[in-house]
């Protein structure tokens, strides 16, 4: 079998775009979506796929016209798929659910594994921080010349993920790229401020219906813990004060186990408000965040993401 024969084998093996085994929230989801559409365009096979609790980002609005599969097809071998990895890069919330040494690309805004990966794969690997890694997906998109060819619906589910991981354009760790990719993405969706209004009263009541699931879907377990709580649970709402109403309730859901806190972002405040109730983390950050704490409460006069704060933490620090 000549060279040319075994790259177009090769070529056809389908492509599986998935994220980690743990955790699916928009972005993850919309990337998956997304990538899968533009490889089929370029005519190879290729899936969306994950088995991982979507957290309450999934809007249903968002998702009833996609097919991001939840069951594995039985068309496809395991063996023989070629994966892509979408919004995480760390091994260890990849490798119970992907064969690491089948992987041929990986697309993350979460730093800490570049070397890892371009050890493995080279330039295949897109991590770097950024507001969103629906940003490096549509970056794809236009790299390809395909941006006219993208579904609406899909433009769309790409926008929620910018705006859930930029907090609506305003958090720090937004980039040029990432309002121009919103820019144009809302043309290709047909998105105006009407559209923005309703997905974030969307998120609100779909938070507030069940709220002990919307934390539990976005709980995260961190390692190296010297500062942050090894348990973090997030939500993005945009207005918590009437979350903050539940909070004996939602501290009898979490007391029983390991060190936790909770980020709970304000958009309407533009703030992130800290639940914490443990005495050397509460110390800690203060420390480093430079808030204070009262009554297992401080409030951030900026807004915070989760991979912000681990970040500033960890590295940054």
């Amino acid at each position: 079998m000549n060279q040319q024969t075994i790259q177009s084998k090769q070529s056809q093996r389908p492509i599986v775009v998935t994220a980690g085994s743990t955790y699916l929230d928009i972005d993850a989801y919309a990337c998956a979506v997304a990538l899968a559409e533009l490889w089929r365009l370029k005519g190879c096979p290729a899936i969306a796929y994950s088995a991982a609790t979507a957290n309450y980002s999934v809007c249903a609005s968002l998702t009833e016209d996609h097919s991001l599969l939840r069951i594995w097809p039985s068309d496809i071998d395991r063996k023989e798929a070629r994966y892509i990895i979408v919004d995480v890069s760390d091994p260890d919330y990849i490798k119970d659910a992907v064969p690491l040494d089948q992987v041929v690309r990986v697309y993350d805004h979460h730093v800490g594994f570049e070397s890892y990966w371009n050890d493995r794969i080279g330039e295949a690997a897109h991590i770097e921080f950024i507001g969103a890694a629906a940003t490096l997906i549509y970056r794809e998109w236009k790299n390809e010349g395909l941006q006219g060819q993208m579904k609406s619906s899909t433009a769309r589910l790409l926008v929620a993920a910018i705006l859930d991981n930029t907090l609506n354009l305003t958090s720090s760790n937004t980039t040029p790229e990432d309002e121009v990719a919103f820019r144009e993405l809302c043309q290709i969706g047909g998105i105006d401020e009407t559209w923005r209004a309703a997905y974030f009263e969307e998120i609100q009541k779909s938070v507030e219906l069940d709220l002990q699931n919307a934390l539990m879907g976005d709980l995260k377990s961190l390692r190296d813990t010297a500062i942050l709580p090894p348990r973090m649970a997030q939500l993005c709402v945009w207005d918590a004060q009437g979350i903050l109403g539940y909070l004996p309730e939602i501290r009898r859901w979490f007391e029983g186990g390991e060190g936790w806190m909770i980020n709970i972002i304000s958009l309407k405040e533009s703030c992130s408000y800290f639940v914490c109730y443990d005495a050397y983390h509460q110390k800690e950050i203060e420390r480093v965040f430079d808030v204070r704490f009262r009554d297992g409460v401080a409030v951030s006069a900026v807004p915070y993401l989760r991979k912000q704060m681990i970040k500033k933490a960890y590295f940054d620090h």
